[in-house]
């Protein structure tokens, strides 16, 4: 039975800048009155008076609120006192893009698109309307009549950037953040949008040489060796990610995401000691929180002090209750102290929290059928490979449960199903050959057996470890020394 161990969590969380704002990120003294005054009127049923910048301040309002009905109805009313400001019918395109009604998008921009067909904004707009009708050739049409036709060309640069992004569309994307980069190199936050474009994408290594670049060009920018930390972590480069961690620090030694995430390298690099001490320095600086004591209960239980973790992990719980982490955790400690049954209830209450955790699920499995409780075992079981048909393990703990019952046929059944999902997976083979030659199966196991070692050879320990007394069977062991690799 496979007993899966606690993974820390890792929180690196990209910090790059972004161009969506935030509603009170531009709310003003001037706007909030507006906004007041404007919501007062309409609980009033009465009439004030407003220019058109106030209203489009309140309709920008309301669309970064995402309160879009609200939004439509300052147009209407924007509509009705100036009936000839084309703003408000391009502000209502905007919000019917939002609201994903995109052939009304269209139909309201091209109400004013022969009145001001050289607009930069309306372009911009409608080539993402198209964009989001998956129309490509057309949007990018209108990208460049944007282009064409503005004045300011870095900012059109960025929002069409900024709406290839926000489509998932970062290969598109990224074209445009390098457009700007190469007109102009000093502009940082193109770097941030780019190198996370790159990630997105799975191409790292580009992300990296994004912020070598502009390390390069600020070699004091404690941001970007952050962020050059957290691609070189996600990457697997532990010790490079540690090293930028490390000068983060160094330029700003309050940088507590630096120090957290060093915390984080240090535990990949199995550097617990180092580790605890920066989780921390972390808690000291920044105040407890429930993640912070989580991963210390993960480094201490590494460590194999379990009433240190179990310490720790019990104050992640005090300061959050719904942290699955630290409750499975507590599990772990005593599931390592050979206490199930105080370790049962704790897998419960994770997968409570977590019922669609396939690793909780399957620790939780395993504990109730080492305490006997096998329908109950069985049953989650059940669940797990509902959740995922390919997990490996739950194929071979559940047929074990079978074998162990003596329902060794449905065992073997559960298997066949297991490989016809993954024939190359040796393991499923090597646990075929234990139940094919308990049942007698002689040829049919030493078909499963070749197959296994020529897959892993190295893993034919399996076996041995389900039924001990095949190291005594000649045509197993001759088969083992016929495929030793040479």
């Amino acid at each position: 039975m496979i007993t899966q161990m606690l993974r820390l969590s890792l929180h690196n969380e990209f910090i790059f800048f972004t161009h969506m704002m935030e509603g009170d990120d531009f709310l003003d003294e001037e706007v909030s009155n507006d906004v007041q005054r404007y919501e007062k009127m309409l609980r009033n049923r009465s009439t004030d008076y407003f220019d058109t910048e106030s209203l489009g301040s309140i309709i920008d309002y309301f669309i970064a609120k995402e309160k879009l009905k609200k939004a439509l109805n300052a147009i209407e009313y924007g509509r009705d006192l100036y009936p000839t400001h084309n703003d408000f019918i391009l502000k209502r395109a905007e919000v019917f893009v939002l609201l994903e009604k995109f052939p009304e998008a269209l139909e309201q921009i091209e109400c004013i698109e022969m009145l001001e067909p050289f607009n930069p904004e309306l372009l911009l707009l409608k080539g993402e309307t198209y964009l989001n009708m998956n129309e490509f050739d057309q949007a990018h049409q209108y990208f460049e009549k944007a282009l064409k036709y503005t004045d300011e060309r870095l900012d059109v640069l960025f929002e069409i950037a900024y709406v290839y992004q926000d489509c998932d569309l970062f290969g598109k994307a990224i074209d445009y953040f390098q457009m700007i980069i190469n007109e102009e190199p000093e502009i940082e936050h193109a770097y941030y949008e780019i190198a996370h474009c790159f990630d997105m994408v799975g191409e790292s290594l580009k992300a990296i040489d994004c912020y070598e670049k502009l390390i390069d060009k600020d070699p004091y920018n404690a941001t970007a060796w952050y962020n050059l930390g957290i691609v070189n972590n996600k990457s697997g480069k532990f010790d490079e990610a540690l090293n930028a961690y490390d000068y983060a620090l160094l330029i700003d030694d309050t940088f507590i995401a630096a120090r957290f995430n060093k915390a984080n390298a240090l535990v990949e690099l199995e550097r617990y000691e180092e580790a605890i001490v920066e989780y921390l320095k972390t808690s000291e600086e920044d105040g407890a929180d429930s993640i912070t004591y989580c991963n210390l209960g993960g480094c201490y239980e590494r460590m194999n002090q379990d009433k240190l973790a179990r310490e720790y992990y019990n104050k992640a719980t005090e300061l959050n209750p719904n942290i699955a982490e630290a409750w499975f955790g507590i599990g772990l400690t005593y599931d390592k102290e050979n206490l199930p049954k105080d370790a049962l209830q704790f897998f419960k209450r994770a997968v409570l929290l977590e019922p669609d955790n396939t690793e909780y699920l399957l620790v939780l499995g395993e504990t109730e059928y080492k305490l006997g409780r096998i329908e109950d075992a069985e049953e989650v079981y059940t669940k797990l490979l509902e959740l995922d048909p390919t997990m490996m393990e739950a194929w071979l703990d559940w047929s074990y449960v079978k074998f162990t019952k003596g329902e060794i046929e449905e065992a073997l059944d559960m298997l066949r199903e297991a490989v016809k999902m993954d024939y190359e997976c040796h393991n499923y083979h090597y646990r075929m050959v234990c139940y094919l030659f308990e049942l007698g199966k002689i040829q049919e196991a030493k078909k499963h057996l070749e197959i296994a070692l020529v897959l892993c050879y190295d893993d034919m320990f399996l076996m041995f470890e389900i039924s001990p007394k095949l190291r005594k069977n000649t045509e197993v062991m001759e088969l083992i020394i016929q495929y030793k690799p040479e």
